[in-house]
Protein backbone atom coordinates (compact mmCIF):
# COMPACT_ATOMS: atom_id res chain seq x y z
CA UNK A 1 0.00 0.00 0.00
CA UNK A 2 1.37 3.40 -0.96
CA UNK A 3 0.45 6.74 0.55
CA UNK A 4 -2.34 7.41 -1.95
CA UNK A 5 -3.90 4.01 -1.22
CA UNK A 6 -3.80 4.77 2.49
CA UNK A 7 -5.57 8.08 1.95
CA UNK A 8 -8.37 6.34 0.07
CA UNK A 9 -8.87 3.75 2.83
CA UNK A 10 -8.25 5.97 5.85
CA UNK A 11 -11.22 5.89 8.22
CA UNK A 12 -10.69 7.48 11.63
CA UNK A 13 -14.10 6.53 12.99
CA UNK A 14 -12.60 3.41 14.61
CA UNK A 15 -9.88 5.54 16.18
CA UNK A 16 -12.47 7.82 17.80
CA UNK A 17 -14.45 4.79 19.05
CA UNK A 18 -11.37 3.18 20.63
CA UNK A 19 -9.70 6.32 22.01
CA UNK A 20 -8.81 5.80 25.68
CA UNK A 21 -6.60 7.51 28.25
CA UNK A 22 -3.91 5.86 30.36
CA UNK A 23 -1.28 7.05 32.82
CA UNK A 24 1.81 6.52 30.69
CA UNK A 25 3.37 7.54 27.39
CA UNK A 26 3.18 6.00 23.92
CA UNK A 27 6.37 4.08 24.65
CA UNK A 28 6.57 2.79 28.19
CA UNK A 29 10.36 3.12 28.29
CA UNK A 30 10.48 6.67 26.94
CA UNK A 31 12.08 9.25 29.20
CA UNK A 32 10.54 12.04 27.10
CA UNK A 33 7.09 11.63 28.68
CA UNK A 34 6.44 13.68 31.80
CA UNK A 35 5.91 11.58 34.91
CA UNK A 36 2.22 11.24 35.77
CA UNK A 37 0.98 12.69 32.46
CA UNK A 38 -1.88 11.07 30.62
CA UNK A 39 -1.38 9.34 27.33
CA UNK A 40 -4.03 8.37 24.78
CA UNK A 41 -4.17 5.25 22.62
CA UNK A 42 -6.43 4.23 19.78
CA UNK A 43 -6.89 1.57 17.11
CA UNK A 44 -6.42 2.01 13.37
CA UNK A 45 -8.74 0.65 10.71
CA UNK A 46 -5.86 0.15 8.25
CA UNK A 47 -2.24 -0.99 8.49
CA UNK A 48 -0.11 2.15 8.71
CA UNK A 49 3.30 0.44 8.57
CA UNK A 50 3.91 1.13 4.83
CA UNK A 51 4.02 4.83 5.72
CA UNK A 52 6.59 4.38 8.50
CA UNK A 53 9.63 5.05 6.23
CA UNK A 54 8.01 8.29 4.99
CA UNK A 55 7.16 9.42 8.53
CA UNK A 56 10.71 8.52 9.52
CA UNK A 57 12.04 10.72 6.72
CA UNK A 58 10.16 13.94 7.48
CA UNK A 59 8.73 13.95 11.04
CA UNK A 60 10.55 15.80 13.83
CA UNK A 61 12.76 13.57 16.02
CA UNK A 62 11.44 10.47 14.24
CA UNK A 63 12.71 7.01 15.15
CA UNK A 64 11.84 3.88 13.25
CA UNK A 65 12.29 0.91 15.59
CA UNK A 66 13.31 -2.54 14.45
CA UNK A 67 11.78 -4.49 17.36
CA UNK A 68 8.90 -4.33 17.69
CA UNK A 69 8.29 -2.45 14.47
CA UNK A 70 6.92 1.00 15.18
CA UNK A 71 7.74 4.66 14.61
CA UNK A 72 7.60 7.56 17.01
CA UNK A 73 8.06 11.28 16.48
CA UNK A 74 7.28 14.67 17.97
CA UNK A 75 4.28 16.61 16.71
CA UNK A 76 2.99 19.80 18.36
CA UNK A 77 5.15 19.14 21.45
CA UNK A 78 3.69 15.65 21.97
CA UNK A 79 5.40 12.32 21.52
CA UNK A 80 3.38 10.29 19.04
CA UNK A 81 3.82 6.59 18.24
CA UNK A 82 2.33 4.28 15.63
CA UNK A 83 2.36 0.52 15.44
CA UNK A 84 0.89 -1.15 12.37
CA UNK A 85 -2.73 -0.87 13.57
CA UNK A 86 -2.47 1.11 16.78
CA UNK A 87 -1.46 4.64 17.73
CA UNK A 88 -0.76 6.66 20.85
CA UNK A 89 0.31 10.12 21.95
CA UNK A 90 1.28 11.95 25.15
CA UNK A 91 1.17 14.04 27.21
CA UNK A 92 -2.52 14.92 27.22
CA UNK A 93 -4.65 16.58 29.89
CA UNK A 94 -8.07 14.95 29.48
CA UNK A 95 -10.34 13.24 26.97
CA UNK A 96 -11.57 16.52 25.50
CA UNK A 97 -7.98 17.53 24.73
CA UNK A 98 -7.31 14.09 23.24
CA UNK A 99 -10.38 14.36 21.00
CA UNK A 100 -9.17 17.76 19.82
CA UNK A 101 -5.63 16.56 19.07
CA UNK A 102 -6.54 13.31 17.25
CA UNK A 103 -7.84 14.92 14.01
CA UNK A 104 -4.74 17.17 13.88
CA UNK A 105 -2.55 14.09 14.13
CA UNK A 106 -4.46 12.33 11.34
CA UNK A 107 -4.29 15.45 9.16
CA UNK A 108 -0.50 15.41 9.64
CA UNK A 109 -0.28 11.72 8.69
CA UNK A 110 -2.60 12.28 5.72
CA UNK A 111 -0.36 15.11 4.52
CA UNK A 112 2.68 12.83 4.64
CA UNK A 113 0.71 10.16 2.73
CA UNK A 114 -0.31 12.74 0.14
CA UNK A 115 3.29 13.88 -0.31
CA UNK A 116 4.79 10.39 -0.23
CA UNK A 117 5.52 10.26 -4.02
CA UNK A 118 7.87 13.24 -3.51
CA UNK A 119 9.44 12.02 -0.25
CA UNK A 120 12.58 9.89 -0.21
CA UNK A 121 11.70 7.25 2.39
CA UNK A 122 14.12 6.57 5.24
CA UNK A 123 14.36 2.88 6.10
CA UNK A 124 17.02 3.45 8.74
CA UNK A 125 15.88 1.70 11.90
CA UNK A 126 16.85 2.57 15.42
CA UNK A 127 18.66 -0.28 17.16
CA UNK A 128 19.21 0.70 20.79
CA UNK A 129 22.38 -0.62 22.38
CA UNK A 130 22.78 -1.50 26.03
CA UNK A 131 24.14 1.40 28.07
CA UNK A 132 26.21 -1.08 30.09
CA UNK A 133 27.77 -2.54 26.92
CA UNK A 134 28.68 0.97 25.78
CA UNK A 135 30.07 1.81 29.21
CA UNK A 136 32.54 -1.10 28.88
CA UNK A 137 34.09 0.73 25.90
CA UNK A 138 34.63 3.94 27.87
CA UNK A 139 37.62 4.77 30.12
CA UNK A 140 35.51 5.28 33.25
CA UNK A 141 37.52 8.39 34.12
CA UNK A 142 34.54 10.79 34.13
CA UNK A 143 36.69 13.37 32.36
CA UNK A 144 33.60 15.33 31.19
CA UNK A 145 35.14 16.10 27.80
CA UNK A 146 31.96 14.66 26.27
CA UNK A 147 29.77 17.19 28.06
CA UNK A 148 28.33 14.69 30.56
CA UNK A 149 29.25 14.49 34.25
CA UNK A 150 30.01 10.74 34.20
CA UNK A 151 30.89 8.05 31.68
CA UNK A 152 27.73 6.10 32.56
CA UNK A 153 25.60 9.19 31.81
CA UNK A 154 27.34 9.50 28.42
CA UNK A 155 26.75 5.78 27.78
CA UNK A 156 23.05 6.13 28.60
CA UNK A 157 22.71 9.12 26.25
CA UNK A 158 24.62 7.32 23.50
CA UNK A 159 22.40 4.24 23.80
CA UNK A 160 19.41 6.49 23.04
CA UNK A 161 21.35 8.26 20.26
CA UNK A 162 21.14 11.58 22.10
CA UNK A 163 24.86 12.12 21.55
CA UNK A 164 27.66 10.79 19.34
CA UNK A 165 30.82 8.72 19.81
CA UNK A 166 32.86 11.61 18.40
CA UNK A 167 32.43 13.48 21.70
CA UNK A 168 34.50 10.93 23.63
CA UNK A 169 38.19 11.49 22.86
CA UNK A 170 39.17 8.23 24.60
CA UNK A 171 37.19 5.76 22.49
CA UNK A 172 39.37 3.49 20.37
CA UNK A 173 38.76 3.33 16.63
CA UNK A 174 36.19 0.70 15.56
CA UNK A 175 37.43 -2.61 14.13
CA UNK A 176 35.24 -2.14 11.06
CA UNK A 177 32.67 0.22 9.59
CA UNK A 178 30.02 -0.59 7.00
CA UNK A 179 27.68 1.25 4.65
CA UNK A 180 24.31 -0.39 4.08
CA UNK A 181 22.10 0.39 1.09
CA UNK A 182 18.49 -0.68 0.47
CA UNK A 183 17.36 -2.63 -2.59
CA UNK A 184 13.81 -1.71 -3.64
CA UNK A 185 11.22 -3.61 -5.63
CA UNK A 186 9.10 -1.88 -8.28
CA UNK A 187 6.61 -0.82 -5.60
CA UNK A 188 9.26 1.00 -3.58
CA UNK A 189 9.46 -1.62 -0.82
CA UNK A 190 12.82 -2.71 0.61
CA UNK A 191 13.39 -6.35 -0.35
CA UNK A 192 16.99 -6.67 0.81
CA UNK A 193 20.06 -4.68 1.77
CA UNK A 194 23.61 -4.67 0.46
CA UNK A 195 26.50 -3.79 2.79
CA UNK A 196 30.19 -3.24 2.18
CA UNK A 197 33.08 -2.16 4.35
CA UNK A 198 34.36 1.41 4.43
CA UNK A 199 38.08 2.09 4.67
CA UNK A 200 37.68 4.69 7.39
CA UNK A 201 41.43 4.78 8.12
CA UNK A 202 42.19 6.04 4.61
CA UNK A 203 39.34 8.53 4.89
CA UNK A 204 40.65 9.78 8.25
CA UNK A 205 44.13 10.20 6.78
CA UNK A 206 42.70 12.39 4.01
CA UNK A 207 40.74 14.42 6.55
CA UNK A 208 43.86 14.87 8.70
CA UNK A 209 45.84 15.99 5.63
CA UNK A 210 43.18 18.54 4.69
CA UNK A 211 43.01 19.81 8.28
CA UNK A 212 46.80 20.19 8.37
CA UNK A 213 46.68 22.23 5.14
CA UNK A 214 43.89 24.40 6.48
CA UNK A 215 45.80 25.04 9.71
CA UNK A 216 48.92 25.93 7.70
CA UNK A 217 46.94 28.38 5.55
CA UNK A 218 45.30 29.90 8.63
CA UNK A 219 48.71 30.33 10.23
CA UNK A 220 50.09 31.99 7.09
CA UNK A 221 47.08 34.32 6.83
CA UNK A 222 47.41 35.29 10.49
CA UNK A 223 51.12 36.03 9.97
CA UNK A 224 50.37 38.01 6.80
CA UNK A 225 47.66 40.05 8.56
CA UNK A 226 50.01 40.75 11.48
CA UNK A 227 52.72 41.96 9.11
CA UNK A 228 50.21 44.03 7.12
CA UNK A 229 48.94 45.79 10.23
CA UNK A 230 52.50 46.46 11.38
CA UNK A 231 53.30 47.89 7.92
CA UNK A 232 50.24 50.15 8.03
CA UNK A 233 51.06 51.33 11.56
CA UNK A 234 54.65 52.05 10.57
CA UNK A 235 53.62 53.99 7.46
CA UNK A 236 51.02 55.97 9.38
CA UNK A 237 53.40 56.69 12.28
CA UNK A 238 56.00 58.00 9.82
CA UNK A 239 53.66 60.78 8.70
CA UNK A 240 54.23 64.22 10.27
CA UNK A 241 50.64 63.98 11.45
CA UNK A 242 49.25 60.39 11.43
CA UNK A 243 45.81 59.62 10.05
CA UNK A 244 43.06 59.04 12.57
CA UNK A 245 41.04 55.84 12.63
CA UNK A 246 38.10 57.61 10.97
CA UNK A 247 40.35 59.08 8.28
CA UNK A 248 41.68 55.62 7.47
CA UNK A 249 38.07 54.41 7.09
CA UNK A 250 37.32 57.30 4.73
CA UNK A 251 40.51 56.63 2.72
CA UNK A 252 39.54 52.98 2.27
CA UNK A 253 36.12 53.99 0.96
CA UNK A 254 37.73 56.53 -1.39
CA UNK A 255 39.90 53.75 -2.79
CA UNK A 256 36.74 51.63 -3.32
CA UNK A 257 35.41 54.41 -5.53
CA UNK A 258 32.84 55.80 -3.11
CA UNK A 259 31.65 59.38 -3.50
CA UNK A 260 31.37 61.77 -0.54
CA UNK A 261 27.62 61.15 -0.51
CA UNK A 262 28.12 57.36 -0.39
CA UNK A 263 30.77 57.69 2.33
CA UNK A 264 28.35 59.85 4.31
CA UNK A 265 25.63 57.20 4.10
CA UNK A 266 28.03 54.34 4.86
CA UNK A 267 29.63 55.93 7.94
CA UNK A 268 26.48 57.75 9.08
CA UNK A 269 28.19 61.15 9.11
CA UNK A 270 27.36 64.38 7.30
CA UNK A 271 28.76 65.15 3.84
CA UNK A 272 30.38 68.27 5.33
CA UNK A 273 32.28 66.04 7.79
CA UNK A 274 33.31 63.71 4.96
CA UNK A 275 34.65 66.66 2.95
CA UNK A 276 36.62 67.80 5.98
CA UNK A 277 38.13 64.31 6.42
CA UNK A 278 39.10 64.18 2.73
CA UNK A 279 40.88 67.54 2.96
CA UNK A 280 42.79 66.42 6.07
CA UNK A 281 43.77 63.10 4.41
CA UNK A 282 45.12 64.84 1.31
CA UNK A 283 47.09 67.27 3.47
CA UNK A 284 48.56 64.60 5.79
CA UNK A 285 49.77 62.19 3.07
CA UNK A 286 50.75 64.93 0.61
CA UNK A 287 48.48 64.21 -2.39
CA UNK A 288 46.16 66.36 -4.54
CA UNK A 289 43.34 64.01 -5.63
CA UNK A 290 41.49 60.78 -4.83
CA UNK A 291 43.51 58.66 -7.27
CA UNK A 292 46.79 59.66 -5.63
CA UNK A 293 45.28 59.02 -2.19
CA UNK A 294 44.16 55.54 -3.29
CA UNK A 295 47.62 54.79 -4.64
CA UNK A 296 49.22 55.84 -1.34
CA UNK A 297 46.89 53.56 0.59
CA UNK A 298 47.58 50.60 -1.72
CA UNK A 299 51.36 51.08 -1.52
CA UNK A 300 51.25 51.08 2.25
CA UNK A 301 48.99 48.01 2.54
CA UNK A 302 45.90 49.85 3.68
CA UNK A 303 43.63 47.66 1.57
CA UNK A 304 43.55 44.85 -1.02
CA UNK A 305 44.28 46.29 -4.46
CA UNK A 306 42.66 43.27 -6.15
CA UNK A 307 39.47 43.82 -4.18
CA UNK A 308 39.38 47.48 -5.24
CA UNK A 309 39.79 46.56 -8.91
CA UNK A 310 36.99 43.95 -8.71
CA UNK A 311 34.61 46.44 -7.09
CA UNK A 312 35.31 48.99 -9.79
Amino acid sequence: MNGVDFLEKMDIARSYDTLALFRSGPAASSAEIACGAYGARFQLAEDLSPLFPYINAVADHARFYERSVYVNFVFEKRLCAFYSKEGAFAPIGDMAEALGFLPKLFDYIADIARRSPDIVPSHKKFKPSSALDIYRLLPGSNCRNCGYTTCIAFAAALSRQHTSVVYCPHLTRPMEEKATFPVYDRHGNVVETVSFEIDSNALQQKINLHEARIQDLQSRLASFEKDRIAHIDAANSALPEPLTKREIEVLRLIAHGATNKEISADLQISQHTVKSHVIHIFSKIGVNDRAQASAWGAIHGLFDVGLIERRR
